[in-house]
C-alpha cells in the first residue's frame, strides 16, 4: 500500500534532525468526536447504561458486591475516556495521487513524504508478531524502562473507517480510534495508533479497596462507595497523566525511525523551493529524491504570432 504524509517544512526538518516520528496525543485532534462514542445517539447510551444500573442495583446482594458489579460495568467506559491522554496517533494518506484539498488543509507551504505500509511498519519496528519494542520506546525518550515498569506500549496500524452519526462503535478496545465522521472520507486515512496501557499495578485496585471497606447494605452507603471509587479512579489516571507529561514534555510522543527506509520520495508544495528541501536532505543524509508538485497554481503562458499579408506580425499570449 502506497502512503503519503503531508507536513509543514518545520515538521519535516524536525523528523530529519531528530530521526524520530512525532505522534500527537489523541486529545489534540480538531474533530472532538474522535475517540468518543459520540457517533451513537445519547438516548441509546443513556438507555443502555440505565438498564445496566437498574439490573445491578436490583440484585439481592450486599452493597460491596453491588459496587463491584457497578464498577466492573462502568469502569471500562471511564478507562477509555481517560485513555485519550495515553493514546498517540500518526496520520497518513493512502494513495499516490496528490490532493489539492490535502495540500491546503495540512501542508499549504510544506511537503509530502512518500512511503509504503511495509516500510512504515519496519521503520517503526512493527513485525508480524506486533509491536515488540516497549523497552526501546522508553529508551527513545531517554527514560529508564525500569522506572516505568508496568506500562505496556502497544501499536495498531489500520485504515480509518468513516461513519455517519448513529453508527455503533465499540466502547472497549482500539476500534474507536479508527473512526472519523463521514465528512472526512476524502482524506483516505491510515493511522498508527500507539497506546500506553496501564498495567495492574498502575490502575486503581478495586478488589483491595473493597476488601478493606466496611460492608454496606443500604443504598445511600453504596452510592457513597461508588462515588468514592469513581473519584479515586480519576485521581489515579490524573497521576499517570502527570508522569507521562513529564517524560514527553510535549503533547505527543516520539518514535525513532530509519529515515532512509521510511522516506522514499519527497514532494515540494506547488509554490515551494525544491533546492531548500534538497539542502535539508543533504545535510541530514537522506537519499530520497525530491521533486516539485505536479499541481499548477499559475497558468503557463502560451505565446504565438500571426503574420499579416503586409509582413507585419501580431503577437498573442493566452
Amino acid at each position: 500500500m502506497k502512503l503519503m504524509r503531508y507536513m509543514s517544512v518545520e515538521k519535516y526538518k524536525d523528523l530529519l534532525s531528530t530521526g524520530k516520528l512525532f505522534l500527537p496525543r489523541y486529545d489534540q485532534f480538531e474533530d472532538k468526536l474522535e475517540g468518543t462514542l459520540g457517533y451513537v445517539p445519547p438516548r441509546i447510551l443513556i438507555q443502555e447504561f440505565t438498564e445496566r444500573l437498574n439490573r445491578i442495583t436490583s440484585m439481592p446482594q450486599s452493597g460491596k458486591v453491588l459496587a463491584q458489579e457497578f464498577l466492573d460495568a462502568f469502569e471500562p467506559a471511564l478507562y477509555h475516556n481517560l485513555l485519550q491522554r495515553f493514546t498517540f496517533v500518526s496520520c497518513w494518506h493512502r494513495g499516490e495521487q496528490e490532493s489539492p484539498l490535502m495540500w491546503k488543509a495540512y501542508a499549504p507551504e510544506g511537503v509530502i513524504i512518500k512511503s509504503d505500509l511495509s516500510s512504515l511498519k519496519s521503520s517503526l519496528g512493527i513485525n508480524t508478531s506486533g509491536y515488540q519494542r516497549s523497552e526501546k520506546f522508553w529508551n527513545d525518550h531517554e527514560t529508564d524502562p525500569l522506572s516505568v515498569n508496568g506500562y505496556d506500549v502497544s501499536v495498531d496500524v489500520d485504515e480509518v473507517k468513516y461513519r455517519p452519526l448513529g453508527h455503533e462503535i465499540q466502547a472497549v478496545g482500539s476500534d474507536r480510534y479508527f473512526h472519523k465522521q463521514e465528512v472526512y472520507k476524502d482524506e483516505k486515512e491510515l493511522r498508527i495508533v500507539l497506546q500506553i496501557r496501564l498495567g495492574a499495578r498502575q490502575r486503581f485496585n478495586y478488589p483491595y479497596a473493597l476488601s478493606n471497606f466496611p460492608d454496606i447494605r443500604d443504598g445511600s452507603g453504596m452510592n457513597d462507595l461508588i462515588l468514592q471509587f469513581w473519584e479515586d479512579t480519576e485521581r489515579s489516571y490524573a497521576k499517570h497523566c502527570l508522569i507521562l507529561d513529564k517524560i514527553f514534555q510535549e503533547p505527543g510522543c516520539r518514535c525513532c525511525v530509519s529515515i532512509n527506509s521510511l522516506v522514499k520520495e519527497v514532494v515540494v508544495n506547488p509554490g515551494g523551493d525544491v533546492s531548500e528541501i534538497e539542502s535539508l536532505n543533504q545535510k541530514y543524509g537522506l537519499a530520497a529524491k525530491v521533486k516539485k508538485s505536479i499541481i499548477k497554481t499559475k497558468p503557463s503562458p502560451t505565446t504565438f504570432q500571426i503574420g499579416l499579408s503586409d509582413g507585419r506580425k501580431i503577437k498573442f499570449k493566452i
